[in-house]
């Protein structure tokens, strides 16, 4: 690393790579992206008081000298970990920082270690789609933010004393290198099951990109659902030699397994089984894919040492996620009758909807959309999930970004049997779907969970799922 880029970043207060979070004394850094290009916002940084500017060198016919001081690099995208890295003083190397990468169930396990890790007396945060820190969360911009903002994020965790990271690790994240100068103590492995094909382009890709992770970096402990196809061939293809791993299942011989599942209401109970010994556990969530979370998060708690019986102390004492499994209406049996679930691909899709016949012998009324602009082989295969399991079907948008809504709900009424009614607007389907409710059925909201927007030809209104469905149950009462 050159003295002027060392000097630069001595001398700066913070760094950016959006001109919008730019103050007095940040340094800005231009780069080229695939829809954007930094270096067109750079006099913009100026004039908000940035106190230096790095820019990338490729491709920039501008020969502008401006009145801080500045520098040009080449391929700078694969110098910015080592730049977040210099001026954040590697915060990683100072924290247990947990990856949890997976298809499905990144959320919860790692908003379950968060407070898992907490009920054990441990000072730790999170990273994910749901924000960032511990108790209040600050919003990011994505589920794996990037290499700069991550290490602003785990430099703020090692001033504020925490010492466990538990960290959404995205295929996007992994494939653009977000994560390149991460430190991982541990990493977890859900499931690989089909999505964000419209950007791998095959279920091959993604699968690799996935594996990639475990094979990435000097970590020496790793996590592993060995039900999961990609977790199996990661048990033999590793070389497992001065590395610590854990194995989990349910329907596999593994390390920790859970059996005897039982649910009740909107809980469940298992006997866990470790090193030939029968535990039995009781947790505040239902169903068999929250089973396997919930096995990642204590094989991590036992990764670093802690007792059995205070881990399931620590598990029994779990809240829900936000817009995971989330109830927000009980009937007065105790059973769910209004669910929010953020199943956006099959595999999600047929997880809960399968807890909620398992705990409910009721009518399951489901509502689902599928985004725009993403892979559009899901559409068909998330009818035929809701074909099999849900007795009535409200199809509406989700979020159909620079798509024509009615294109998508067309591609989903091609494969619709069930017993169905199409409402475009999601607010009024979400109403529509409330008003249907009776003692007999169960209403799912599936596919936008803990979101706070919709996404509308390119913008993002403001749009709760649950706050519409509280609304409308409240004046049902009234």
């Amino acid at each position: 690393m050159s003295e002027v880029l060392r000097k630069i970043l001595s001398e700066g207060k913070d760094i950016a790579i959006n001109s919008k979070e730019v103050k007095e004394g940040t340094i800005f850094i231009a780069m080229q992206g695939l829809e954007f290009d930094g270096r067109d916002y750079i006099n913009e940084a100026i004039k908000k008081g940035a106190s230096a500017i790095i820019y990338e060198a490729t491709n920039f016919k501008e020969k502008k000298v401006w009145d801080i001081p500045s520098l040009a690099i080449h391929n700078l995208k694969q110098e910015l970990p080592e730049i977040a890295g210099l001026f954040y003083q590697n915060p990683t190397k100072f924290l247990k920082v947990i990856g949890v990468t997976g298809t499905n169930g990144k959320t919860s396990v790692v908003g379950w270690l968060q407070q898992c890790l907490s009920n054990l007396h441990q000072n730790a945060g999170l990273i994910g789609t749901l924000g960032s820190g511990k108790g209040h969360l600050e919003k990011t911009s994505n589920t794996t933010p990037d290499i700069i903002s991550l290490n602003k994020i785990f430099y703020e965790f090692k001033k504020k004393g925490i010492q466990y990271a538990a960290m959404e690790v995205s295929s996007h994240a992994i494939k653009q290198n977000r994560i390149a100068n991460i430190v991982f103590d541990i990493k977890v492995l859900t499931n690989v099951t089909r999505d964000h094909l419209d950007y791998h382009k095959t279920l091959s890709n993604y699968q690799k990109t996935k594996k990639q992770f475990f094979s990435d970096g000097g970590c020496k402990n790793f996590v592993l659902n060995v039900d999961d196809h990609v977790g199996q061939q990661l048990v033999s293809e590793i070389d497992w030699h001065e590395k610590n791993l854990i194995t989990y299942a349910i329907d596999n011989q593994a390390d920790l397994c859970a059996t005897n599942i039982v649910y009740k209401d909107s809980m469940m109970t298992f006997d866990l089984l470790h090193k030939d010994k029968i535990y039995n556990l009781r947790a505040n969530v239902f169903g068999k894919h929250n089973a396997y979370n919930l096995l990642s998060v204590i094989a991590c708690l036992v990764m670093y040492k802690f007792s059995i019986n205070s881990i399931i102390e620590a598990v029994q004492l779990l809240q829900s996620i936000q817009g995971r499994n989330e109830v927000i209406q009980f009937n007065s049996d105790g059973s769910p009758q209004v669910v929010i679930d953020y199943a956006h691909t099959p595999d999600a899709l047929e997880n809960i909807l399968v807890s909620l016949k398992t705990i409910a012998v009721k009518n399951v009324i489901l509502l689902f959309g599928c985004g725009g602009n993403r892979d559009k082989g899901k559409r068909k295969k998330m009818a035929l999930v809701a074909n099999k399991y849900a007795d009535k079907i409200i199809i509406t948008t989700d979020n159909p970004r620079h798509e024509d809504p009615s294109e998508i709900i067309n591609d989903i009424l091609k494969h619709i049997t069930t017993r169905h009614i199409v409402i475009e607007s999601r607010e009024q389907a979400i109403k529509a779907g409330v008003e249907m409710l009776s003692d007999d059925s169960l209403l799912l909201i599936a596919g936008k969970g803990h979101e706070e927007y919709q996404e509308v030809k390119g913008i993002r209104y403001p749009f709760s799922d649950k706050e519409i469905a509280l609304l409308e149950l409240g004046n049902i009462k009234n």
